[in-house]
Parts: structure tokens; C-alpha cells; sequence
């Protein structure tokens, strides 16, 4: 798969304001691409963890719903989004802990990218991408807006 990630600037604006809007919370969704493999959708998805402030843990009913809308519009799941409010985007020991089944070692979402936001810089916004093929290894991919 390649290196890159093309993510359309009104995605990116989307993911942007959810950010915002669960400050100082972190906030979290899916990404949902066309059969091409364009991304062409975000879906929020509700913060179910005790400790928002510093993690995240996708509410399981409101998940459900969204992987259902995904495959109902003929989409497919491409990635995982979630934000850090005041720090770098780059993934926590946490959210690498939890990309992987913690009983078979195995990622949850083999494929998936995982984007994070960091608002540490209120006024510029980063979105970095990443692939964590397993539980030691983090491998960034370049985000271009399209």
C-alpha cells in the first residue's frame, strides 16, 4: 500500500472541527473510503472512555452503527481517527495497546491508518497518519491534501 495518504481537505476540515468541539476531551471516528480506495467520509463516533481528557474508547453501540452505515453505502472502513487535544499526534503507548487484541496479539483493524489530530497548536492544526502492523512498530505515512 502506498506511503501516502491523499485526504480530501473537507474530510480533513471535518475531523478538524470535531477536535475542536470535544476540547479539552479527545474526540474519535471512523474513516470510510469509496471502492477505489478514496476517502470520502468521516463518521464521528461518541467517546465512551472513563478518562476522555487523555484517551479514547469508541462507544460500542454508536461503532456498531457506523461500520453498518459504512457497508450499507457500499464503502469500506480505512481508517481510525481520534484526537490529542494538547499533544503531538503521534501514537500513545495507550493507542497502540489498544489497536491489537490484547489475548492473540493481532491487530483489530489489520490495514487500518490511523489518523490523529493534535491541537497543541490551537491555531495550526496537525493530522499525521499512521500503520501499526504490530504492537512495537509504528510506520508514518505522509498526509497530502487533496
Amino acid at each position: 500500500m502506498s506511503r501516502v495518504v491523499e485526504l480530501p481537505r473537507t474530510v480533513a476540515e471535518k475531523m478538524i472541527a470535531h477536535a475542536r468541539a470535544g476540547k479539552p476531551e479527545e474526540v474519535c471516528g471512523l474513516v470510510a473510503a469509496d471502492d477505489t480506495g478514496h476517502i470520502v467520509k468521516v463518521i464521528p463516533v461518541a467517546n465512551a472512555a472513563e478518562h476522555k481528557i487523555v484517551t479514547y474508547y469508541m462507544d460500542p453501540v454508536e461503532q456498531y452503527r457506523a461500520f453498518k452505515a459504512i457497508e450499507e453505502e457500499g464503502l469500506e472502513l480505512f481508517g481510525i481517527y481520534h484526537s490529542h487535544p494538547a499533544t503531538e499526534a503521534y501514537p500513545s503507548a495507550t493507542d497502540r495497546r489498544l489497536a491489537f487484541d490484547h489475548m492473540a496479539g493481532t491487530p483489530l483493524y489489520p490495514g487500518a491508518v490511523y489518523f490523529i489530530i493534535s491541537l497543541a497548536d490551537e491555531q495550526n492544526p496537525i493530522i499525521r497518519a499512521f500503520r501499526l502492523p504490530d504492537a512495537d512498530t509504528v510506520e508514518e505515512l505522509d498526509v497530502r491534501l487533496v
